[in-house]
């Protein structure tokens, strides 16, 4: 995991890439491995990057090599884990795998989706216990970090050439108390900004991945994408709400964010699966009422719509 939040920090900068930037497995293999030691050393490594920063002075050249210090640093803390990486790492190879056939099932047809994600989550139960101790240990390291390597690429400006169309924010435009950058977010959203209503909730996921609120913060940055009439792209997004958050009540809109994108896709029959494992999962009335009338706008859809 902390390679994927220090490489979802560094990407921030860059760009904004809109599918997939981790997995259960990968982050997990890094979160075994760092020892409270070494996450002293990492945040001493942390502050000494932000004084450098608050000092004024760093050139472009101080900032890389800041960087690559960084960088080896953390090369350094996985390296080290792998000798804690035998038991377990079957564990969630096997969850790993359990969370990707979820995952395909949820593009399908099926009665049983539920039932098999349900499944899928019980496997997750027996080896949370081993990552809440490691998790609650490294939180702090991760932010901490997400955050120095905000401010270092603040300075440093971007590095890359690539185009990816998605907005840069800068460091001041993001609020450092939690609870108000989920807001500014929502009302980026509500004010019609969808480009920065989603860079600020990436950053919030990014920054607060263990936050109670990261699941309805990863459905919104779907939910930008849909509103921009893109329903591949927020798809993606939407699949990582139940890949990562199986247990957020977001869950069920991003069931309903799926069928909604399938039907746009004229993908009606995978529309129709994701429906199904929402109902079966008993949302609230809002919730259902939107379910019908999609249902109803799938049966009733002009012949030739629907493709699959």
């Amino acid at each position: 995991m902390l390679r994927a939040h220090y490489a979802h920090a560094t990407m921030f900068s860059a760009r904004f890439p809109a599918g997939p930037q981790s997995s259960a497995a990968v982050g997990s293999r890094a979160l075994r491995g760092v020892t409270a030691p070494a996450g002293r050393t990492l945040l001493g490594a942390t502050a000494l990057a932000c004084c450098a920063l608050l000092a004024g002075c760093m050139t472009k050249s101080a900032g890389l090599e800041m960087r690559t210090a960084l960088d080896k640093r953390i090369s350094e803390l996985e390296s080290a884990a792998q000798t804690r990486d035998s038991e377990l790492q079957a564990k969630l190879d096997e969850l790993a795998q359990g969370l990707e056939s979820a995952r395909v099932l949820l593009t399908r047809d099926s009665a049983d989706v539920v039932a098999q994600v349900q499944a899928q989550q019980d496997k997750m139960a027996e080896v949370e216990g081993k990552l809440d101790e490691l998790t609650h240990n490294l939180t702090d390291i991760i932010e901490q970090t997400a955050k120095a390597r905000a401010e270092l690429d603040d300075k440093l400006g971007k590095l890359g050439t690539a185009k990816t169309g998605e907005m840069s924010l800068d460091t001041a435009q993001i609020p450092t108390d939690k609870a108000a950058h989920f807001a500014a977010a929502y009302e980026a959203y509500k004010a019609g900004d969808q480009d920065k209503a989603r860079a600020l909730f990436k950053e919030y996921v990014t920054r607060y991945p263990s936050d109670a609120k990261a699941g309805d913060a990863q459905y919104w940055v779907g939910a930008t994408y849909l509103v921009q009439n893109k329903p591949a792209t927020a798809l993606g997004e939407y699949r990582k709400v139940i890949a990562l958050y199986a247990k957020s009540p977001a869950v069920d809109t991003a069931l309903y964010g799926m069928a909604d994108a399938f039907y746009r896709l004229h993908a009606c029959t995978d529309a129709k699966g994701a429906l199904d494992a929402l109902a079966k999962r008993k949302a609230g009335k809002a919730l259902e009422d939107r379910a019908k009338q999609l249902v109803r706008a799938i049966k009733e859809a002009p012949k030739g719509y629907c493709t699959s």
